[in-house]
C-alpha cells in the first residue's frame, strides 16, 4: 500500500470520479435547485484506486479539501483555474456544497464502544439507535460585518462555535483595532445544524453493560429526518472537541463526536440478523415437524421446570400476529402483550430474561428503576446543544419492532406505569413539553412480570384484590398468567429436575460436559432468532373460514354462558387477542393460512388466562380486569352509595360511621367482608373518602 499521494494525484482521482457526476453538478449549478449535495460511494472510490480509497479513510479532511479545489477551481499555491461549479453558483450568497459518501462495505464499520484516540480524524461508519434528538437550528457559515470607516458590508467565513470578528476590512484594509465592525444578521448566510445522540443496539449488549453513546453532528439535508428510536448507520469523520473547563487552563481531554456525511435508516426491523441459504432450509424443515411447538417450548428456559403453557405463550409472542394497516391511516396491532403474575421464586424473571435474549430485537428494564419518561420518552435539556430541549427515547420506543421486557412491574409507581397505556394499545408515544410536540413509534410486544401486593398469591381471593395495577393497564395485556407455588404431587418431580440441572451445571463447570437434555434448549439461540426473523419477514397468514367460525363460536358461546348471571365472560379485546395468537401459531408453521389447530392453541391459552384471573365466586366476570369491579362488587358499590348518602343525611357531622354502614348492609343481605372490600375499592377510586379515624366514610 502506498503511504501517500501528491495533491495533484488526489485531484486526478477526484476528476475520474466526477466524470460520472455531470448530471449532479448540473443540478447543483441550477438556480432552481435547493439540493446542494454531491454523493459518492466508497466502493466507487475503491474501483478508481484501492490505495486512494484506503488513504481517504486516514486523511478524509485533506482529501475532501482537494475535492473542493477541483469543484471550485483552486490549485496549488492558491492559483485559480476553471472549476466544475459555475461562476453563477460561486457568486451566490448560499454557495455551499455538501459531500456525501455512502458505503456498504463492512470494513469501515466500528463499534461505538471500541472507538479510540487513533480513530480521531478518520472516516468510519457506526451503527446504533437514535437515543436523543435536538431541534434543527441555523448556524452562521458566512458572517456579514459592516466596517465603521468605509461602511461596506462583507462576508467573512466562520468556523468553530463562536462568531469571530474580521481581522481587517476586506474593502479599505483597516485593521479591527482602528475600526469597529457591526454584525449584520440579515445579510449573513446560514446552514441547518442538528445534534443527535446514538447508542449501541440493545441486543448486542452483553450482561449488564451500559450502552455506549456517541454524539453526531448533522448538517443541511441530513437534519430533521431522524427520530428517537430509529436505527441508523452513519458515515462520517470522527472528531474531538476540547472539554470545557471553568478556569483559564486548556483541558488535555477531548470529547469525541461524529461529523456525519451520510445517514442510512435501516429498512428492515431485523436487518442485523443474516440468513444464509442453509439457515432457510433448516427453518423450513423445522416448520414442517409435527413436534415443532413442543420443541420450541423446550427451547424456552430449559432450566425452568414446567410452566409449559407460559412458555408456549411466550413463543407465540415472539413470533407475533400480523399488523393490519388500513387506507384511512388506522391500524390494528399485531404484537401480543403478556403478563406473568405470581409468587416469588417461580422463575418469572428467568423466563423474561430468556425471552429477551432470544428475541432478535429486545430491550430489558426493571420497573423498580424505571420512570414514566424512562419507559416512553422524555424532553431534556442537553448541554451538547447549548441547553436546548431535546427528545430522548425510552425503553418502549427503543424496542420498536421487537420485545420490551419489563421485570418487577409491581414496583413501579402507578403514575409511571400509567404511561404505558398509549404505548401498548396505540403503539405510539406522545410527548408535549417545553414546546416539543412529537409522536414516536413503539410497535413492540410487552412481556412483563409482577408479584402480588401481599407477597404471595392467595387462591381464595379474586385476582383483582391482589394487585394494585390500574385496570386500564391490565386490560392492555392479551394474556395474564398466574403462576402459583403450590405444594403437591409435582414437588418430587421438580426437586429431581432442579437437582439434575445443578448436576449438569457442575459437570460443565468442571469441564466434564453436562447432560444436554436437561440444560440445553432443543433449538439453539441463534437458530431460534433466525427462525423468528424469517417467519416475521415471510409469513403473513390469512384466516380460513373454518378458523373464523371457530373463533366466532368460542366468543359467542362464552358470552352466552354467563348472560343469566348478568356478567360478561369475554369482550372484543379478547376476541382480537385470539386472532393475534392464532396468526402467531400459523407463523410458527410458516403457513399461509390460519387453520383450526391454530385456533385450538389460542383457545387453550385464552381459557387458561380467563379461568385464572376473571373467576369470582365461581362465576367468570372479565370486568374484574377491565374495570376493577366484578358484577357483584358493582352492585354492592351502588347499594353502599345509597346507604352512605342516607346515613350522611341523618348524621350531624355529615359522616357515616363504618359500624352503621355494616349494619345497614347486613340488613340488605351483604356480608361484612364484602362491605369492607368494596369500601376499600371505592376509596381507592375516589368515590368515597375515609375519616381521620378510619371509622367513617362520606361520599365525595
Amino acid at each position: 500500500m502506498r503511504e501517500y499521494f501528491r495533491d495533484d494525484e488526489v485531484r486526478s482521482f477526484w476528476n475520474k470520479l466526477l466524470e460520472s457526476k455531470t448530471e449532479d453538478i448540473s443540478r447543483i449549478n441550477s438556480i432552481d435547485s435547493k439540493d446542494k449535495t454531491l454523493s459518492f460511494s466508497y466502493e466507487a472510490m475503491d474501483r478508481v484506486d484501492m490505495n486512494f480509497a484506503l488513504l481517504f479513510l486516514r486523511y478524509p479532511e485533506e482529501y475532501l479539501n482537494l475535492l473542493k479545489d477541483v469543484l471550485y477551481g483552486r490549485g496549488d499555491g492558491g492559483t485559480k483555474h476553471e472549476g466544475l461549479l459555475s461562476e453563477d453558483f460561486r457568486s451566490r450568497k448560499d454557495a455551499r456544497i455538501r459531500i456525501s459518501i455512502s458505503s456498504k462495505l463492512p470494513d469501515i464499520k466500528r463499534d461505538i464502544r471500541e472507538l479510540r484516540s487513533e480513530d480521531m480524524n478518520t472516516f468510519l461508519q457506526v451503527e446504533g439507535v437514535v437515543k436523543r434528538v435536538s431541534e434543527v437550528v441555523p448556524t452562521v457559515v458566512n458572517a456579514a460585518y459592516q466596517c465603521s470607516y468605509c461602511r461596506e458590508i462583507s462576508l467573512y467565513p466562520q468556523v468553530g462555535n463562536r462568531i469571530l470578528e474580521p481581522v481587517k476590512c476586506d474593502h479599505c484594509g483597516r485593521p479591527k483595532d482602528e475600526v469597529k465592525f457591526k454584525f449584520i444578521a440579515e445579510r449573513s448566510t446560514y446552514y441547518d445544524t442538528q445534534i443527535i445522540t446514538i447508542e449501541e443496539k440493545p441486543e448486542f449488549l452483553k450482561g449488564a453493560a451500559q450502552p455506549a453513546r456517541l454524539v453526531v453532528h448533522l448538517e443541511d439535508e441530513l437534519c430533521g429526518k431522524n427520530n428517537p428510536g430509529d436505527r441508523v448507520a452513519i458515515n462520517g469523520i470522527l472528531k474531538g472537541k476540547q472539554k470545557p473547563q471553568y478556569n483559564q487552563n486548556l483541558s488535555r481531554q477531548f470529547d469525541i463526536y461524529l461529523e456525519a456525511m451520510y445517514v442510512e435508516r435501516e429498512s428492515s426491523e431485523y436487518e442485523e440478523v443474516m440468513l444464509e441459504d442453509e439457515d432457510v432450509k433448516a427453518i423450513k424443515r423445522a416448520s414442517k415437524d409435527p413436534e415443532v411447538y413442543n420443541k420450541l417450548v423446550g427451547s424456552i428456559a430449559p432450566a425452568v421446570f414446567g410452566n409449559e403453557i407460559v412458555k408456549e405463550a411466550v413463543i407465540l409472542q415472539l413470533f407475533g400476529g400480523e399488523r393490519k394497516a388500513f387506507e384511512d391511516g388506522t391500524y390494528i396491532r399485531g404484537d401480543i402483550h403478556v403478563l406473568l403474575f405470581g409468587d416469588p421464586g417461580v422463575a418469572k424473571s428467568q423466563i423474561l430474561t430468556y425471552a429477551a435474549n432470544i428475541a432478535p430485537k429486545s430491550v430489558y428494564t426493571s420497573g423498580k428503576g424505571s420512570s414514566a419518561a424512562g419507559l416512553t420518552a422524555a424532553a431534556v435539556k442537553d448541554e451538547l446543544s447549548e441547553g436546548r430541549w431535546t427528545l430522548e427515547a425510552g425503553t418502549l420506543v427503543l424496542a420498536d419492532g421487537g420485545l420490551a421486557a419489563v421485570d418487577e412491574l409491581d414496583k413501579m409507581d402507578k403514575e409511571d406505569s400509567g404511561a404505558m397505556h398509549q404505548a401498548m394499545e396505540q403503539q405510539t408515544v406522545s410527548i408535549s413539553k417545553a414546546g416539543i410536540n412529537a409522536t414516536l413509534m413503539s410497535r413492540c410486544a410487552v412481556l412483563a412480570a409482577a408479584n402480588p401486593k401481599f407477597g404471595r398469591y392467595d387462591e381464595s381471593e379474586p385476582f383483582s384484590a391482589q394487585t394494585e395495577f390500574p385496570v386500564t393497564l391490565l386490560s392492555r395485556f392479551d394474556l395474564i398468567f398466574v403462576i402459583v407455588d403450590r405444594p403437591g404431587k409435582v414437588d418430587s418431580d421438580m426437586a429431581d429436575y432442579i437437582l439434575k440441572v445443578h448436576k449438569a451445571g457442575e459437570s460443565i463447570a468442571s469441564g466434564r460436559g453436562g447432560e444436554k437434555a436437561q440444560v440445553y434448549p432443543v433449538f439453539e439461540h441463534d437458530f431460534l432468532k433466525k427462525y423468528i426473523v424469517y417467519a416475521r419477514k415471510t409469513s403473513f397468514p390469512m384466516m380460513s373460514s373454518k378458523a373464523s367460525d371457530m373463533i366466532k363460536k368460542f366468543y359467542v358461546d362464552k358470552r352466552a354462558s354467563t348472560s343469566k348471571q348478568g356478567t360478561i365472560s369475554i369482550t372484543p379485546r379478547q376476541l382480537e387477542a385470539m386472532v393475534r395468537l392464532s396468526e402467531a401459531s400459523a407463523r410458527v408453521r410458516l403457513s399461509e393460512r390460519v387453520d383450526e389447530q391454530d385456533v385450538d392453541r389460542a383457545q387453550k391459552l385464552m381459557d387458561s388466562f380467563l379461568s385464572q384471573t376473571t373467576v369470582v365466586n365461581g362465576i367468570p366476570d372479565v370486568d374484574v380486569i377491565l374495570s376493577g369491579f366484578a358484577q357483584r362488587d358493582r352492585k354492592t358499590a351502588f347499594s353502599l352509595t345509597d346507604i352512605i348518602k342516607k346515613l350522611m343525611e341523618l348524621s350531624p357531622n355529615k359522616w357515616a360511621s363504618i359500624k352503621d354502614i355494616i349494619e345497614e348492609a347486613r340488613n340488605a343481605g351483604v356480608e361484612q367482608s364484602q362491605v369492607e372490600r368494596t369500601l376499600e375499592m371505592m376509596n381507592k377510586r375516589g368515590t368515597v373518602i375515609k375519616g381521620n379515624n378510619d371509622q367513617s366514610y362520606r361520599i365525595v
